[in-house]
């Protein structure tokens, strides 16, 4: 009868209770022996739930970010990045080659100030929900600014998902915002582990091909995808999220 202040389980989905009977391991990474069928089956499901072409699973939400900020962005581009975003973009990009900068948190005259020393294609990156004191990016301004300068906004949903917009698609389609990308944690308020990064079909085939973090890493086993699957279709039908929102 307590409140949970302490983790990252927002809706209690980790304390729900699962029959499944597939508890075999992937035995290896996606690109060798570890793709299933329901690897890509869920995929599709994910990005049909969040609205967008295509998405690819990864072993976690700083997997996504190292190999999202790794990869996509190339020499002789410039990310520009709220100075509050979390520890794996920044990782991310220091393994990545284009240049990047931060940003005053939320200071949109300081953005456009970083704006001015752009080249290449250009990369705006904030989270929805920012963890620490769960304030939100101005993403309807962002939205404006990325258009106008025809830039890709990245939005990192990890404290967002499952909790804003239509049954918890993200606040980004709550706000319907256009994105280059977002990124979808499973281990808040899905209650599971992995991410997902949503976006198009050009995107998840250069990330499959290029992304060290899901190249060289084994894939989640079957019943981890499956778990993410039953948490997905519980957001379609849940009152715990009415519960959270009032408290």
């Amino acid at each position: 009868d307590m409140i949970d202040f302490c983790s990252n389980d927002y809706l209690g989905f980790a304390k729900k209770t699962h029959n499944i009977k597939a508890v075999n391991g992937s035995t290896g990474s996606r690109l060798i022996s570890g793709h299933k069928i329901i690897h890509e089956t869920v995929e599709c499901n994910i990005a049909k739930f969040h609205q967008k072409e295509a998405a690819l699973i990864f072993n976690s939400g700083y997997d996504a970010n190292l190999g999202f900020f790794s990869t996509i962005p190339q020499k002789g581009d410039t990310v520009i990045y709220d100075q509050l975003c979390h520890a794996s973009i920044r990782d991310g990009l220091r393994l990545g080659i284009a240049r990047n900068f931060a940003f005053k948190h939320n200071d949109l005259e300081d953005l456009l100030e970083k704006i001015k020393y752009a080249k290449g294609n250009l990369f705006i990156v904030v989270e929805s929900i920012y963890s620490m004191d769960g304030d939100q990016a101005p993403l309807k301004e962002l939205d404006q600014i990325c258009q106008r300068h025809q830039a890709h906004l990245i939005v990192d949903e990890a404290h967002a998902t499952g909790i804003f917009g239509d049954h918890g698609a993200g606040l980004c389609q709550k706000e319907n915002i256009q994105t280059f990308a977002t990124i979808h944690t499973f281990s808040k308020a899905l209650g599971s582990h992995g991410a997902a990064i949503v976006g198009n079909q050009t995107m998840k085939d250069y990330l499959i091909n290029f992304a060290r973090p899901f190249i060289y890493t084994t894939a989640l086993p079957p019943h981890s995808i499956i778990v993410v699957q039953k948490a997905y279709n519980s957001l379609n039908n849940c009152p715990e999220r009415n519960q959270l929102l009032e408290n």
